[in-house]
Order: structure tokens, then C-alpha cells, then sequence
């Protein structure tokens, strides 16, 4: 799940999802001469900007050479007087865990007990660990491994199980 932050003419800060496979045209957040494409293979996915000939790109502040850049979580892209922010965050969701047929028994990186075939457990968008997070039953104990901390113990990703974005472009400006 990535998104595309943009000021609205109200100045508030606007999200925009990127479709995995269809590119998405700078216009569409008030940047022209922009388009933006996701693309994955495997467990790795990233995302390009593409800048028309001539355009002056910035991304954190260095000139988008050649007008091809992979984007990163965070990045800032001014173009002209027009900006937005790059968001690689992705929604962690309960999922039944299931054990690949012949590979090493997982274990869970908080309570480093064996994660067994059929256990609710999140597998993290940022690192790909999986952890348990098995909510409590009359007569046993859960383990809310996963949602334990407000990051990942692993790569810091927010734990969060709302959906919502955790990272806002907001909270990098500074207000005086």
C-alpha cells in the first residue's frame, strides 16, 4: 500500500493511493508533467518517478537526474512551487499463518515462542517477520506480540491495526 500525500487548496493534507501495475499521472495531486508507477517482483516492491524532459524535479532537496528516481518512504518531490510526499507504509492485518511446506519453524521476534500453522499472527509490511497475535480465549492467554509495542521490534514499522496511516506529512513540518 502506497500513497502519494498533496496539499488541497484548503492547505490540508490529502491522500492519494498508487495501484499496483497502472500509473498514476502527477495531474491528478495538482503536479503536471509527473507520472508515478508500482511495480513489485517477489517481496520487493518500489515505486517510480518518471519526470518529463526538462521538468526541474527535486527529491530531498537533489535534482531527479536523467528524470528517473525510485522513491523511498518520505521522500519530499518538489516540482516548480508544487510538492508532495512519498508514503511506502503499508497496513499490518491479522492473518491465519501457514507454514511452508519444508522450510524452518518461525519464530516470533518479542516472545521468541514457535509460531505454529494456523495461528492468528501479522506478518510485518516493513521487515516480514511474523509475529503472534492471538487475542485471549476463555480459559487460555493471548499473545499480542504484534500489537506489544507501537513499532516493530524488527525495522520500526507502526503497529497500528486501524488501516489508518500512521505517518502524516504534518508531522515533519515544523511549525513556528
Amino acid at each position: 500500500m502506497c500513497m502519494v500525500w498533496h496539499q488541497a487548496d484548503d492547505h490540508r493534507w490529502q491522500s492519494r493511493w498508487i495501484p499496483e501495475s497502472i500509473p498514476v499521472s502527477g495531474a491528478e495531486f495538482h503536479v503536471p508533467g509527473v507520472r508515478l508507477f508500482r511495480f513489485s517482483r517477489g517481496s520487493e516492491r518500489s515505486v517510480a518517478l518518471l519526470a518529463r524532459p526538462g521538468l526541474r524535479v527535486l527529491v530531498n532537496g537533489q535534482p531527479v537526474v536523467g528524470g528517473f528516481r525510485l522513491l523511498e518512504h518520505r521522500d519530499e518531490v518538489l516540482v516548480g512551487r508544487s510538492r508532495f510526499y512519498f508514503s511506502a507504509e503499508a497496513a499490518p492485518v491479522v492473518a491465519v499463518f501457514r507454514q511452508e511446506p519444508g522450510a524452518r519453524p518461525c519464530t516470533c521476534p518479542v516472545c521468541r515462542g514457535v509460531i505454529r500453522d494456523g495461528e492468528a499472527a501479522v506478518q510485518c509490511p516493513g521487515c516480514g517477520r511474523w509475529f503472534h497475535q492471538i487475542e485471549p480465549a476463555e480459559g487460555s492467554k493471548g499473545r499480542r506480540c504484534w500489537t506489544f509495542a507501537q513499532t516493530c521490534r524488527v525495522c520500526n514499522h507502526p503497529t497500528a491495526l486501524s488501516g489508518e496511516p500512521v505517518w502524516r506529512p504534518e508531522k515533519e513540518e515544523v511549525h513556528v
